[in-house]
């Protein structure tokens, strides 16, 4: 590691990191125990939400130089909480942990390897649904019944009291129903509101300015124009990596999901201004990045976003609905899907909410 950090070309980045940044300090305080670095001594640093973000970007960072061994984040996180629940509610424990081994923990690792990244996602999204099963058997308990005997009047009266959190819990009843845990109970899914898209003057104008004003900085016309001609989570666009972009025959290729998009050249000649999907600049102190690992085409920044940022205010979500519901008019949700990264029944959705599918009609 100390190799690696010394062949940084920005030698300034890698010494700020060392004298002022969290994970440094953590990573001293490791090595003063005299101990070899081991993720057992980490996991025992995660004892509040900012030491346990500081531990696991030092984890990250210790496996990418290969200090530590990599290892299935996802399961040990899960089976790390399933346990501190179980210690809450021990009379439960059987159960949860049949719910965990053999229902959330597969699915997780299935949608954690058809789609990169978003281990946080999966762990939060796990997270949730352990804490609502453990929840609504302590509530069942505590009338005196069991999830065998639980009714729907019971369960509706339950799920109106916390009507924003509790309907996550139709996982677990599903799940107990169909392992002859629960009776047949109705659990509706969590009512969403349609979204609201931008009108096509603001869109065409918001995407023409992406694409011509030279006056915004390059990486902040890049991440818009991808958000208005392609509808990417933010999220998904900061995390793209510089292998995103790709050259073929003179034409410019951009890989968002499994199927690459061929982008059309710039409405300008070649001396006019850049197009946003030219190599971005990379001015400005940055988080050094682990050797091998694949450079994000958005680096995160250590200062604050640049000025022009706010000079192109783009509503995100309106922003994000008007070009995926122009795409799924013209695109059936097998090709959609691939092309966007999309899931495939969040792709057929999209779809009903473009109208143009009458099969509900009839």
């Amino acid at each position: 590691m100390r190799a690696a950090l010394a062949e940084t070309p920005d030698a300034g980045t890698v010494l700020n990191w060392l004298r002022g940044s969290r994970s440094a300090r953590l990573l001293r305080d490791l090595m003063a125990t005299g101990r070899p670095l081991s993720h057992t001594d980490l996991d025992a640093t995660n004892d509040g939400r900012g030491t346990a973000m500081t531990a696991e970007y030092l984890r990250g960072l210790l496996t990418a130089y290969q200090v530590l061994e990599p290892r299935d984040e996802l399961a040990v996180r899960l089976v790390r909480h399933l346990e501190r629940t179980v210690a809450r509610h021990p009379e439960h424990g059987a159960l949860l942990r049949a719910y965990v081994r053999w229902s959330l923990l597969p699915r997780a690792k299935r949608h954690q390897a058809a789609r990169a990244g978003g281990v946080k996602h999966r762990i939060r999204w796990a997270y949730t649904r352990i804490n609502q099963a453990a929840e609504l058997l302590t509530t069942t308990a505590g009338h005196g019944l069991t999830i065998a005997t639980l009714d729907q009047g019971r369960l509706d009266a339950w799920l109106a009291a916390k009507p924003g959190t509790r309907y996550e819990a139709r996982d677990f009843i599903v799940w107990a129903h169909r392992r002859h845990h629960a009776r047949d109970l109705l659990v509706p899914h969590r009512p969403k509101a349609d979204p609201v898209g931008l009108d096509e003057d603001s869109h065409w104008d918001l995407l023409h300015q992406c694409l011509t004003d030279t006056r915004l900085d390059l990486d902040v016309r890049a991440a818009g124009a991808i958000l208005l001609l392609f509808g990417q989570h933010l999220t998904r666009i900061a995390a793209l990596p510089t292998t995103a972009v790709t050259t073929l025959d003179g034409t410019m290729f951009l890989t968002l999901g499994r199927t690459p998009i061929p982008l059309p050249p710039p409405p300008w000649p070649t001396s006019s201004p850049p197009s946003p999907t030219a190599p971005l600049p990379r001015a400005g102190p940055r988080t050094p990045a682990p050797a091998g690992c694949s450079p994000a085409t958005f680096p995160a920044p250590t200062s604050p976003p640049p000025p022009s940022a706010a000079a192109c205010p783009i509503p995100n979500r309106p922003a994000r609905t008007t070009p995926l519901v122009t795409l799924a008019c013209d695109l059936p949700p097998a090709v959609l899907g691939p092309m966007l990264g999309l899931h495939p029944i969040t792709a057929v959705q999209w779809r009903r909410r473009a109208a143009t599918d009458w099969t509900a009609y009839l």
